[in-house]
């Protein structure tokens, strides 16, 4: 039991390293580059992140072959609770510490993805939903 553990664990991890670059990248471009305000485009950044864990979770990680539509209704509320939890955070850093949006979305990021994980594990993709 304990290797199935271990498994899914590290491949969350690669995958979620994934999906911090992609999540990270279309932030940068979003703010950086297109000039989006910080809240917009980590919200949207985020969403694309989503979507890429979800989809990689699903088929390669958990390799769950049912209730896609439910499982990915609870991957995005689990997700939308962590934007608005690294909103919260990337506002605190930016206005009242004045960090970077940059180092103020990686820390979000770092924080907001440990509890997703141990939510996801155990909920999203538990075999007998």
């Amino acid at each position: 039991m304990q290797n199935i553990i271990d498994r899914h664990l590290v491949l969350y991890i690669v995958i979620g390293i994934w999906g911090a670059v992609v999540d990270f990248g279309s932030f940068y471009i979003l703010n950086s580059i297109l000039n989006e305000h910080y809240i917009i485009a980590n919200t949207a950044s985020s969403c694309i992140g989503i979507l890429n864990n979800f989809v990689f979770n699903y088929k390669f990680n958990f390799k769950v072959n049912n209730n896609f539509f439910k499982r990915c209704f609870i991957f995005f509320t689990i997700g939308l609770s962590g934007i608005v939890a690294s909103n919260f955070i990337m506002l605190t850093l930016v206005e009242y510490f004045h960090l970077s949006s940059i180092i103020a979305k990686g820390a979000a990021l770092c924080i907001v993805v440990a509890a997703q994980y141990t939510i996801n594990r155990f909920f999203t993709f538990k075999k007998d939903m």
